[in-house]
């Protein structure tokens, strides 16, 4: 069995792992940013949550698969406690520490998600904007360490999606101060 495995075009599948939890983290920051924004029609809103819940557990799932498979890569293997343990790579410790610090971060936003009935709406929240951070290292970590940025439309899903982060943030920050200075004028 270990022998089959050893066979499977490792390194193929973990570029693939790694890419595919990257689109699927966008995605879901992507989704969850939107669907915080008001006034959004309560389907749309439950549609966006739908697939912002979906897209970051497999985003995370297939990131977790994505270290995992580097300890039995024989193209550049990794220890268990190169992968446990941030920037102790190593091979480009900087780099794969903020992979370590990214998969960490997307375990504590899925777990504070679920037990979110259990805790304060403010300590979610509070945790849940580690999402940005969260989202940066990823970003940083695939952009430069993967070897697949060199291809063109590899590069450009990078930076669309980082483009995409930055532009619905901005609309929702702006959305959401703008209808609190409304709220509390209007108040007056």
């Amino acid at each position: 069995m270990a022998q089959w495995i050893l066979s499977l075009p490792l390194w193929q599948i973990l570029r693939f792992l790694g890419i595919a939890a990257y689109i699927l983290i966008a995605i879901g920051i992507c989704t969850g940013i939107m669907s915080s924004i008001p006034g959004l029609h309560p389907v749309i809103k439950k549609t966006l949550i739908k697939l912002h819940m979906s897209s970051t557990n497999y985003g995370m799932l297939l990131g977790l698969f994505h270290g995992v498979i580097t300890i039995i890569d024989p193209y550049m293997p990794f220890s268990w406690g190169e992968i446990l343990i941030p920037f102790t790579a190593q091979n480009s410790p900087i780099l794969n520490g903020l992979g370590t610090l990214s998969a960490y971060g997307m375990v504590l936003l899925v777990l504070t998600s679920d037990f979110r009935p259990k805790i304060s709406k403010k300590t979610w929240h509070a945790f849940h904007l580690l999402s940005y951070p969260t989202f940066f290292m990823t970003f940083i970590h695939g952009y430069v360490l993967g070897t697949d940025t060199e291809i063109p439309e590899i590069r450009m899903i990078y930076l669309a999606s980082m483009a995409a982060v930055l532009l619905l943030s901005l609309i929702r920050f702006t959305i959401g101060s703008s209808e609190k200075t409304y709220t509390t004028q209007g108040a007056k």
